[in-house]
């Protein structure tokens, strides 16, 4: 593994020919000075981005009205949906569906055993969140916002407080699992799971660009 960044990335977001990094530059009691830096796979650089840039690459296009509708623009999570929707959801579970106008589709609260999700992609029409707190995966119905199918949450959970979530090769599902430091591959038409990379201390979020693997340990970011 080849080190990128250290140990202040607090999540990636994937774009083409590389991702944006939001990074921690100070800490104030209570507040946090971030900061976004752009790295280039095809130029090797690494360069500071404005927070337009950040937020153009979370929210697209219209990330203006966007950030007006999301009352935290850092800690959620977001997925693009069809005809330039949104979906958003925090760590309290609080989620939103934007459409294109960016005026809200659907509101609501995704949880379960009152816990929000760590992180969400799309997969079809179909939602998947993962749940750290309960060792779960949820897949939601993207037209009802209903739970469809649970994987994992007992005591025999193959998930160790999964995290990060990325949907891969059409399907197979990549999940970041802090608690036993491993990624977890999940066939989505069997639902069989599989190892896929274990490392030496947590693993938070993995992202996929052309060949590039990339990793955010507790560490920092790597480059497989």
């Amino acid at each position: 593994m080849k080190r990128i960044f250290g140990p202040e990335a607090l999540h990636l977001l994937p774009m083409p020919g590389g991702f944006i990094m939001a990074t921690q530059q100070n800490a104030y009691d209570d507040k946090v000075v971030v900061a976004y830096k752009m790295v280039n796979f095809e130029s090797g650089s690494m360069n500071p981005v404005t927070r337009n840039v950040y937020l153009l690459t979370k929210f697209g296009n219209n990330f203006k009205a966007c950030e007006k509708q999301l009352r935290d623009y850092l800690n959620c999570k977001t997925a693009m949906l069809d005809e330039g929707r949104l979906f958003a959801v925090y760590p309290d579970g609080t989620a939103k569906i934007l459409d294109k106008d960016a005026r809200v589709e659907w509101q609501g609260t995704l949880k379960y055993r009152d816990y929000g999700p760590a992180d969400a992609v799309v997969h079809g029409h179909t939602l998947w969140a993962s749940f750290p707190e309960n060792n779960a995966l949820i897949r939601f119905n993207l037209r009802t916002m209903r739970e469809e199918l649970r994987i994992g949450g007992g005591s025999g959970s193959a998930f160790s407080a999964p995290e990060g979530l990325w949907v891969a090769d059409g399907d197979n599902m990549l999940v970041c699992n802090p608690g036993n430091q491993k990624i977890l591959e999940v066939n989505l038409k069997s639902y069989t799971v599989y190892d896929y990379a274990e490392f030496e201390e947590p693993v938070r979020q993995y992202i996929k660009i052309g060949g590039s693997e990339i990793v955010l340990l507790d560490s920092g970011v790597y480059r497989l």
